[in-house]
């Protein structure tokens, strides 16, 4: 049977699945493009943080962000903010107070925030990330990594641009690191069973 041939309602159902399946190309496409958003979102973040551009850091985060640091101190004792069991900054302002104080001050420009491997999921307008992150100071020529630490992030889109909303952070080894880790693999949609 040749496409001449095709009853008129094979080629409208026809045309309607084509139709679908495009939606569903560009739906994909949207969601790639989101993911790569957020990947490169907590990229830039290391990056603002290590040039010290605390205006930067801040616009990356929502109005309303929290960033909470458990054990800001491991890794560092020099001062006695960072023997708090738990640091909880709020809001941007509190953002680009860290990023211009003097103990992150003292820290450049020899320092190195990376992130990863991270695992990104994205539901629409909101999407969470969780991973490795490590903070490498730079003594000399020598590097020492002063912090490695276990993150989930929730990041939300806001008028077509995604920000940080909230970050958890806690040291590799510690109980609040495990749990967020076990938490974090909750939302994963992902079979037990072959």
């Amino acid at each position: 049977m040749s496409d001449q041939d095709t009853p008129p309602a094979d080629t409208a159902a026809l045309r309607r699945l084509a139709q679908v399946e495009r939606q569903t190309q560009a739906e994909r496409l949207t969601q790639v493009e989101s993911e790569l958003a957020v990947r490169n979102l907590v990229a830039r973040y290391g990056m603002a943080v290590d040039c010290g551009d605390a205006d930067m850091a801040a616009a990356l985060h929502t109005e309303d962000c929290v960033y909470e640091v458990a054990a800001p101190g491991a890794g560092r004792d020099d001062d006695e903010r960072h023997q708090e069991e738990n640091l909880i900054l709020q809001g941007r302002p509190a953002i680009h107070a860290m990023v211009s104080g003097s103990a992150h001050q003292a820290l450049l420009p020899n320092c190195a925030h990376t992130v990863g491997p991270l695992e990104v999921i994205v539901k629409g307008d909101t999407a969470s990330a969780m991973g490795y992150s490590r903070l490498y100071l730079f003594d000399g020529d020598r590097p020492s990594l002063l912090r490695l630490g276990f993150n989930r992030w929730q990041l939300r889109k806001e008028n077509g641009v995604w920000r940080i909303a909230r970050r958890s952070s806690c040291p590799i080894g510690s109980g609040q690191a495990q749990e967020l880790l076990r938490g974090g693999i909750q939302d994963w949609d992902f079979p037990l069973q072959p």
